[in-house]
Order: C-alpha cells, then structure tokens, then sequence
C-alpha cells in the first residue's frame, strides 16, 4: 500500500476518496466516449461535416435553456440527489433518443448531437463539482492529475468497448451501452459526498449564497463583478473555439477517408481509445508531479503551444489523415489530462458558496455559447469566404494567440486569488480630518462633537482650531485631566484657567512635562512682560518638591540659556533635603529625563546606580529623554542583567540613529557579553534607517542562534515599518536556505528517530521545538522577500487549524517562490510534504547528534541513548563528551 500511495502522490487517508473519484471520472467518461463515437458516425453518415458548424450554434442555444434549469434545480437539492437524480434523467433520454434513431426520424441525427455535448458537459462538470467538495486546494493539486486519468482512461476504455460493439450490434444499438455504466456512478456519487465531503463544504450546491443563485442573471452578475472570475470566462471560451475548430478540421478528414456508419464509429472510437491509453500511461506516471512540480504557472501554457504546433503541421499537410491525428491528438491528450486538471484548479480560490453555480454557468453557458460564437464564425470563413480547412486554420492560429495572452492574466490574478483565502480584507480607515470654515451657527457643536472623542490627534486638532478662532472658552477644565498628557499639556496652556487651579495641577498631574506646562503658564501670568524664566525662578524655592521639579523642567525645556549653575544649584539643594531612602527620589528621577541639561547629568548618573529599584527604573527610563550621551557607557553594561534589560532597550530607543554607531559596533564584537548583544537587535528594530538593516543582514550569519532569531524579527518589524527600505536578497535568501535545510533535517531525523509519538523523550520534545521554530523563523524571513501583509497573513493561516487556508498558503507559495527556494520551503510548512534531501540511517544520525555544536541537542541525545531508547545504538553514548 505504501508503495501504491509513493506512486499516485497520495497521503495516508487519501485513498478512498481519490479511488471513487477516479472510478467516478472513469465511468463518466467512459459512458461519453461510447455516446461521442455513435454521435460521430451517426451525423457523419447522414450530413456533411461542413454542416457542424450548424450545430455547434444549436448546442449553444439548446445549453442556455437546459443549464438555466440546472441553475434552479441545483439551489434547491442537495448535491447528493441533484446528481443522482441528473444521471437518471439521462438514462431515461437515451432509451428515447435510440427510439427515435431506429425509427429514422430525420432530425433525429442532430437532437442526439446535441444532446451528447450537454450530457457531455453536465456529467463531467458534476465529477469535478464533487471532486471540490471532496479535496482542500493542496490535495487537489496533488490528486487532480490523478482524478483526470481516470477520465482518460475512460476515453481509453469507451472508446474500445465502442469499437469492439460496434461489429456486433452497430452503431445504433451502441447506444444504450452507457446505462449500466451510469447506473454504477449514481452509486460511487452517494458514497463519495455523504461519506468524504469536507465539513464545510457538504451541503447543497447553492444552500450557502441562495440569494445571488436562485437565478442565471444572479450567478452572472457574481461573475461580471469579479475579474477574476472574467478572466477564467475568457480563457475557456478562447479554449472552447479553438477545441471546437480542431474538431471539426478532423472530422473533414475522417469523412473523406471513410465513408460507412459503422466505419466512421469504429475508427473515431478506435483512434481516441489508443490515445487515451497512451496519455493514461503517461497521466499517472507522471501528470500528478508536473502539476505539482509547474503549478498553474506553466501549465496554462501546455494546451494551447501544443495545439498550435499541431495546427501548423496540419497546415502544411492539408487532408492528409496523419496529419489531422497530430493536431486531435495534441488537443484531446493534454486537454483531459494536464490541462483538464489545471482548470480544475482554477475554480478552487473560489467561495464555496458561489463555486457550483459559477462553475456550472462558465462550464455549462459560457463555453457553450463559446461554441455558438465558433459556429457563426466557421459559417462566415467556410460558406461566405469560401475558405477551406487552410482558412480554417488561420482562424484557429489567431485564437490561439489570443489564448496565450489570456493565459498570461490568468496566472497573475490566480496568485491574488489565492491569496485572499488566507489575507484578511482590509480594515476600514478613517476619513482624513478635512480643513473645517466654522461658521457661528455650527461652530460650538461641531467642535464639542470633536473635544469629546478619545482620539488624541482629534482633539488636539480642535483645540488648535478653538485658539485659531480666538474661542478659548471652548476648551473646558475637563480636558486639563484628559487621559492623553499632550492633550493635558494642551490644556494647560490653552484653558481659562487661574493660577490656583493651574498649581492645583502641578501638584496632582503625573506627568513632568504636562507639570511643566502649567507652571510656565504661571510664570507667564506673574512675568509682567519678562521672560517667563525670571517667573519660574520664584518656585525653585517652593517647599512643594513637584512645583520646583517643574520649575525647573520649565526652565531647561523653555529658557533659551538659563543662568550657569542655576538647575546644578537647585538639584543640589533637592538632594541635600532628601534622604537616601527617600520615595521621591523616584519623582526626581522622572522629571530629571525632561531636564536635558548638563547641569543635570550628574545627579541622573548617581540615580541610574541608586539601591532603591524603583528609583533605578525610573532613571534608567528617564536616560532616553534626557538623551545624554554621557550615559550611554553605564546603560549599555547594564543590558546583561535580566532585571533591567527590556528598561535599557526601551530608553536606547529613545536615543534614535545618535547611538548606531555604538550598538553596530557591540553586536560585531563577538567578544562582547552574549546578552548585551541579544539585546541590541530589538533596540535597532525601532531605527528604521538602512544603516539598520545592513547591521542586523550581517546578523543574520551569526554563531549565536538567538541572536539570528531576534535580528530575523528585527528585521520583520523595519520592513513593516518601512516597506522602501532595501533588504539583500541574496543575504536572506542565504539565510532561508539553512534554516530550511535545518529544519527539514530535524523533520527527518524526528521520523526515524521516533516513528511513532508518545516516547517522552527530551530529544524528541527539542526536535519538535526546533522544528516549530525553523518553521516560525522561514516565514519570518520570507516577510522579507514577499510584501509584509501577505507574509504574516500566511504566518497567521498556518497557525490555525483550518484546512482549507493551511492548503491556500502552500499554493501561493508555491505559486510564487523560486524554483530552488521553493523545494526547500515547501516541505518545511507542509508537515505531508516530501522533501529531496538525502536519507540518513538511525546510526548516522545520531553520530550527527552527538557531534552538533547545540550543547542541549548533543545532552539531549546522550539522555535518550543512556535510557536505551536504541539498543543497537547504545554504545555510542560513550562519545558524547
């Protein structure tokens, strides 16, 4: 069995479903071909094949009526008996349809030509309607190709059982050998949705969009509102012209060579069977990995190349029956096999709930009227030009191209399809405030509407607008305790406020600036027309502690050159007054970060070295305001200490690009404490600068693996905040190689380790983490090479447990990826994947345990080899040293 799934690319659980979808496409196929191979003679030996373009215009018209039905019946019955119940119905046509051929109705030849293409149509339509309810996207990718031989060996099959009938019953009597066949499939349908539907896709064919598909004109205009949805339309309705030309060029040909009923069937039924058998052998041997291994982006492109170099052969050898066998050959080879598969796939980005009707209209109209448009225009080459198969021909060269072109759009909005499945819509953004002219009558209510919201910008905006227009009454005292501290500070300064009530504020607010603030208008007020210094100098003398600390905040931020030695003077009464174990050091040691003064340093470097911790805290905090660089070479140091790591980076981020220079030079030193570079990475993640990025890209190559990690991040949240910055391809390419392999190492050794889970192992436990890890740290870095949304979105799918986006993923890398990236990448973010390295015994692996740099990784496999979890293997534990 093992082997069986190795050679159809089947998972374990996988073959049920695929067999009955195999045997179901069989069994359909098989029943059209029989019905195909009697149409053909029958027409051909009563009408010129000249006439088919006649036809291929009532096909058209006769689908429109019988598909519009379908549309109505399907958005009312459940999937399980509208296809039933449609196989039924077709049997009960047949015995008619004989009827009325044995009884040599004339018009009987063209109603069962064009009652053969719509069951052609529904009946193969229907297979792979199932096949989507049955497969998420990456299993149809793997199993499609699969499906489709089945339909190619049912041309195989119907095509010589065809043959063989038809020299002993004739062709008339060939009809009725579909029954029994069809009979068989109503079975194998029942089996396959009551029993492998996916969860969310059971149900009824338009249970779940029953507004828009209750009618053609509802699922059409789902169509004409989605343009990728418009660009599948085109493409199979440019394929359809082009099929029905071949078609019909070698049926012209049949019919000058043959010239008996029975003769035309036994030819057309034998030549299809034998190249449906050879493209069988080749669909199965290979198909399955061309489509996963191409993907839709050059499998598109197979059809129609392969078409128009059998219409130029056929071009150059007019009439001659070899020639014509090259040009169906190509068509009907590829098109139910590779080409059937990747259209298939097409259809698979879109919405369950619209997909059955969608595919219903495009499959059953669109390609259908397709026809009729052929139809008209062979009319006008054949009976109004008067141009023969050479004409012809030329027609089919020209869709073609046009084929080729809408193949080329169609695999760039694909990729965008599939991308929606797992990329959440975009929020919705607020309007931008637009310039408002107040008048009076609207003034005060628009601007109370806009000081009342929590949004910070908003309201500062309206206070700058109430100040514009001389309106400061507007600006109520409830805004001075605004939970934003600019809006406070704001306020402060705006507000009709008295100088009680702005010192009540310094007394109570938290924030050293917002105190600042209202101390400065003070001083404004008190200046009589002086510099609102000489106002402030009056509180440096206050027994308030918060009114002096604002003051003197008020003075660094707000004078221009205050005196020498006035703030170094008026800390060095704060801490003569304060004892050492005082809790206000705390409030000093805030507001000392709005002091960005050089008086100030000193007392700001004996409290960034103080034994209370929260004071400690506070100072460190207060380090990146203040933004001296004198104290730089005491933060960094303190990096290595776990209780003040994340305050250091959080204050050398306020510092900005000033201090690059130094952290670029620490994260080089590999001499350097280990933690202290751990940490620099996450502090240059808030510098969006190129200078930045180039650091942590040297990083990426470190010897030290957390530091990968944290540099990784880093650069994830630079490419978020800055899209334009340049990140090395190359670099990170690099880096997303090893980590691949490395991963997909640990996956390989985890399975031949431990078949099977439940060992408690600690090596086990680490191969699953550094797996989960390797997985986390490949789509980090992918955030670099694809747009940042897409990657994290792809990052978010992955980590749900949801089937159908887990599988969206995949494709779309697997769509967009380069070839060499891909093969590594794949395998590691699908867990059934299989990867190309090499195969390693349980010996060699563990020798490479015991000799990896990762110290835990060699303790882990020396625990596991002493608790003689492999006996053959138990001698080596002794090298572990």
């Amino acid at each position: 069995m093992n082997r069986l799934r190795k050679i159809c690319n089947l998972d374990r659980g996988e073959e049920a479903p695929a067999f009955l979808l195999f045997a179901y496409l069989t069994l359909a196929l098989t029943s059209y071909m029989i019905i195909k191979a009697v149409r053909e003679g029958i027409f051909l030996h009563a009408f010129s094949a000249l006439a088919l373009p006649y036809v291929y215009i009532g096909i058209a018209v006769g689908t429109g009526f019988v598909v519009a039905a379908y549309i109505r019946i399907s958005s009312r019955l459940r999937q399980a008996r509208l296809i039933s119940g449609t196989l039924l119905f077709f049997i009960g046509n047949l015995f008619v349809l004989w009827l009325l051929v044995r009884a040599q109705w004339t018009p009987a030849p063209w109603i069962f030509y064009v009652w053969a293409s719509i069951f052609g149509i529904i009946v193969t339509t229907q297979v792979w309607t199932v096949a989507n309810c049955v497969l998420d996207l990456r299993q149809a990718k793997r199993i499609f190709p699969l499906i489709s031989s089945g339909g190619i060996l049912g041309g195989a099959l119907g095509g010589l059982i065809a043959a063989r009938l038809v020299k002993l019953i004739g062709t008339d009597n060939l009809m009725l050998a579909p029954i029994p066949l069809l009979l068989v499939a109503v079975v194998v349908v029942q089996v396959l949705i009551r029993r492998h539907s996916l969860p969310s896709r059971a149900g009824s064919a338009g249970i779940n969009d029953r507004a828009a598909a209750f009618s053609f004109f509802g699922v059409a205009r789902k169509i004409a509102s989605s343009p990728y949805l418009k660009l599948i339309v085109g493409l199979l309705a440019v394929s359809a012209i082009v099929t029905q030309n071949v078609g019909l060029q070698f049926l012209v040909v049949v019919q000058n060579v043959f010239h008996s009923k029975d003769s035309i069937t036994a030819f057309i039924a034998s030549f299809l069977a034998y190249l449906a058998f050879g493209a069988f052998l080749l669909q199965v041997i290979a198909g399955s990995r061309i489509v996963e291994r191409f993907g839709i982006r050059l499998t598109l492109f197979f059809l129609p190349v392969a078409v128009l170099m059998g219409t130029v052969t056929l071009l150059a050898f007019p009439l001659a029956l070899w020639a014509a066998g090259v040009l169906k050959g190509s068509d009907y080879t590829l098109r139910y096999s590779l080409d059937r598969a990747t259209t298939e796939l097409l259809y698979v980005p879109v919405p369950q709930g619209i997909k059955s009707q969608v595919k219903a209209i495009i499959d059953m109209i669109v390609q259908r009227f397709a026809d009729g448009v052929g139809g008209l225009i062979l009319v006008f080459v054949t009976r109004v030009l008067h141009q023969g198969q050479a004409g012809v021909c030329w027609f089919s060269i020209c869709a073609l191209s046009v084929w080729l072109w809408m193949a080329w759009r169609t695999r760039g909005a694909y990729r965008k399809e599939v991308a929606k499945i797992f990329i959440p819509g975009p929020e919705p953004l607020p309007a931008p405030i637009l310039p408002v002219v107040f008048s009076e009558e609207v003034s005060l209510a628009t601007l109370k509407s806009m000081l009342g919201s929590r949004d910070e910008e908003l309201v500062l905006s309206a206070m700058d607008m109430a100040a514009a227009l001389r309106r400061p009454g507007w600006i109520t005292r409830e805004l001075t305790m605004h939970a934003s501290p600019r809006v406070r500070a704001k306020a402060l300064e705006l507000a009709p406020l008295t100088e009680d009530e702005l010192l009540e504020r310094v007394k109570q607010d938290d924030d050293s600036l917002v105190r600042a603030s209202a101390i400065l208008r003070v001083a404004r007020k008190t200046a009589s027309g002086e510099r609102p210094g000489s106002g402030l100098r009056r509180f440096l003398d206050s027994p308030d502690l918060r009114l002096r600390l604002a003051a003197l905040v008020g003075l660094a931020r707000f004078e221009s050159s205050p005196a020498d030695g006035t703030i170094k003077k008026a800390l060095e009464r704060i801490a003569a007054e304060l004892p050492p174990d005082s809790s206000a050091w705390k409030e000093v040691a805030e507001a000392l970060g709005d002091i960005p003064h050089r008086e100030a340093v000193d007392l700001h470097l004996r409290l960034l070295q103080h034994s209370n911790p929260s004071v400690k805290k506070a100072a460190i905090l207060s380090a990146g305001r203040a933004g001296r660089r004198e104290f730089v070479p005491l933060l960094l140091p303190m990096l290595s200490d776990p209780r003040w790591a994340a305050d250091i980076r959080l204050c050398l981020r306020e510092y900005g690009p000033r201090i690059m220079g130094t952290l670029a030079d620490i994260l080089k030193d590999p001499a350097e404490d280990a933690e202290i570079r751990r940490s620099i990475p996450l502090v240059l993640a808030y510098f969006p600068q190129q200078e930045s990025v180039d650091v942590l890209l040297d990083s990426l190559f470190d010897y030290d693996g957390l530091l990968r990690y944290r540099a990784i991040r880093s650069l994830g949240k630079l490419r978020l905040i800055d899209p334009d910055l340049h990140f090395d391809r190359q670099k990170v390419g690099l880096r997303l190689r090893e980590e691949s392999e490395n991963t997909l190492w640990c996956r390989r050794a985890l399975e031949a380790l431990y078949p099977t889970d439940g060992s408690n192992d600690l090596l086990e436990r680490l191969l699953k983490d550094k797996i989960s890890r390797g997985k986390d740290r490949v789509f980090r870095l992918l955030a670099l090479l694809l747009p940042p949304t897409t990657a994290i979105s792809a990052l978010l799918a992955m980590a749900e447990d949801d089937r159908v986006k887990r599988a969206a993923v995949a494709e779309f890398l697997d769509d967009v990826l380069p070839g060499r990236m891909r093969d590594l990448v794949l395998p590691v973010i699908e867990p059934k994947a299989r990867s190309a390295g090499p195969r390693q015994t349980v010996e060699q692996i563990l020798e490479a345990c015991l000799h990896n740099p990762d110290q835990i990784l060699r303790e882990c496999t020396a625990d596991a080899l002493a608790r003689n979890r492999w006996p053959a293997y138990s001698g080596r534990r002794a090298t572990v040293a």
